[in-house]
């Protein structure tokens, strides 16, 4: 359930299903009488517009919603993980140029390939993109069909800027 309240007159912090924290904040302070309608307004939006949005998109609908549709100026709505989820956005796409790269390298046309792995074609060329999360049983028939081996490394912490 997604819940969202005022800490403050003007900040609101939004709760999402898998309980990451959002936070946005008004242009001015909002009435206490005015917050209770404002802090429900929130969580319909979220799960109005989380099922076709991801990330930006998301808080880009939230953020127009609340201040053309409902009147109320805010700024903000970054979640407490958007780092980690930049760092998987990074990883997905690195992962899919990979496996293009191989599969150019070995002069592999996308659709033998997706054949070959038995997977869609559309779903190889979406990870291909980064745009698809590939899980392991999914990236074990590509390397296999590639004759590629899969390897676990050790994870290293991206340096922080």
């Amino acid at each position: 359930m997604i819940q969202a309240r005022f800490v403050d007159d003007s900040t609101i912090e939004v709760t999402a299903q898998d309980g990451e924290k959002f936070t946005w904040n008004t242009y001015f302070p909002v009435p206490k009488q005015n917050q209770q309608y404002y802090a429900g307004r929130f969580p319909y939006y979220y799960q109005k517009y989380f099922e076709d949005n991801i990330n930006m998109s998301l808080s880009y609908w939230i953020w127009i919603k609340m201040n053309y549709d409902e009147g109320l100026g805010i700024f903000g709505g970054k979640g407490d993980k958007e780092e980690e989820r930049i760092f998987l956005n990074h990883e997905r796409v690195r992962i899919g140029a990979r496996i293009r790269e191989l599969r150019k390298e070995k002069y592999i046309d996308a659709k033998k390939l997706a054949e070959a792995a038995n997977i869609d074609a559309a779903n190889l060329s979406r990870i291909e993109q980064g745009r698809y999360s590939v899980g392991l049983d999914i990236l074990s028939k590509i390397a296999l069909a590639l004759g590629v081996k899969l390897e676990l490394i050790d994870f290293v912490e991206p340096k922080k800027s």
